[in-house]
């Protein structure tokens, strides 16, 4: 018992010193992290450029792990600069979309957290589905990227990665040309098999 308490008390004394978010510090702001996956332990990194005196850290009802800052002039998510997205009118919307003044964005995963606008949809008409999928009109979103869809109405979400309708097969932002929605079964994230075919990355496997 003694060897476990000594245990939880050097825990908690570890856990309460890891420190992360951001700081402002003598005219400057900073971005506290901890990174023990890679050796770095406590770290903390200067945001060049940010304006100290209307810096503020921003929260929102997410349950996604960034920490979002911003000052009179951009966004900062942990501790990087976000281009183009207004800080003053950035909320968020649900299933990891937020949005500001003149764009949609997701950032449930993505390539460039720079690039994640989700371009050529009417806000006015977003409704979400299961994540990460939502439409807007007759454009159906998956994450960030969109494609038209004729009978959008129809639309039902399998899994993250499948959906279909009453006519089409859907992976991801693609329709699975030729594919029987009522017979076809996901394999995994990238295949699936109807009655006829395999299908791998969108494509008959031969």
């Amino acid at each position: 018992m003694k060897n476990i308490s000594i245990i939880s008390l050097i825990a908690l004394i570890t856990f309460t010193g890891c420190k992360h978010g951001y700081k402002v510090e003598k005219g400057k702001v900073f971005y506290e992290y901890w990174n023990e996956g890679i050796g770095i332990g406590q770290g903390k990194q200067l945001i060049e450029g940010a304006d100290a005196k209307t810096f503020k850290e921003l929260k929102f009802d997410c349950d996604c792990d960034f920490e979002f800052g911003g000052d009179k002039n951009k966004l900062y998510i942990d501790g990087k600069p976000i281009r183009d997205i207004d800080p003053n009118t950035f909320k968020f919307v649900g299933n990891y979309i937020f949005k500001d003044k003149d764009s949609v964005y997701f950032f449930g995963f993505y390539n460039d957290i720079n690039n994640c606008a989700i371009k050529g949809i009417n806000y006015s008409k977003l409704k979400l589905l299961t994540f990460p999928w939502s439409k807007a009109d007759n454009i159906l979103v998956h994450g960030y990227d969109t494609l038209k869809l004729e009978d959008i109405e129809h639309f039902v979400p399998i899994d993250k990665d499948w959906g279909k309708t009453k006519r089409y097969v859907i992976n991801k932002n693609k329709i699975l040309v030729n594919a029987d929605p009522e017979t076809f079964k996901v394999i995994n994230s990238y295949s699936g098999k109807d009655k006829n075919h395999f299908y791998e990355f969108g494509k008959v496997k031969r």
